[in-house]
């Protein structure tokens, strides 16, 4: 399979694992079983938007362009950054107990920047792609 629609496949299904993610902790919070989908979810959003820029970064490579060329390079990197930070302070403030309001504070503000800025990294790829 082609680097492009392994970063296509990949980022999309990231952008729908983080929003299945915000919306179990936002919306069913009161259910038993909450955390442990919201914790699934945001681990998978952050495992496929890694995979998707590491085959965005191949295929750059495999087409000799310059890796951090455009805008889209970089709003994806900052995502995925994001995406990864969000679930490690979500974990942390389980185990820094002292820590637990700034960590929660900053999960929450990490998790709902991954996913705002999933939703533009994927408009600005529509646009590099001429799609918009």
């Amino acid at each position: 399979m082609s680097p492009f629609y392994i970063h296509v496949f990949s980022m999309t299904t990231g952008l729908l694992a983080m929003t299945a993610g915000v919306g179990v902790a936002r919306f069913l919070r009161q259910k038993r079983w909450w955390l442990n989908i919201h914790r699934t979810a945001g681990i998978t959003g952050a495992v496929c938007l890694s995979t998707g820029f590491a085959a965005a970064v191949v295929m750059v490579s495999q087409s000799g362009g310059g890796q951090f060329d455009i805008p889209h390079a970089w709003l994806g990197l900052t995502t995925v950054l994001c995406a990864v930070t969000a679930p490690t302070l979500g974990h942390l403030q389980f185990k820094i107990r002292s820590k637990i309001q700034q960590l929660r504070l900053w999960h929450r503000r990490t998790g709902y920047a991954a996913l705002l800025l999933t939703l533009l990294s994927a408009l600005s790829g529509l646009v590099v792609a001429g799609i918009v």
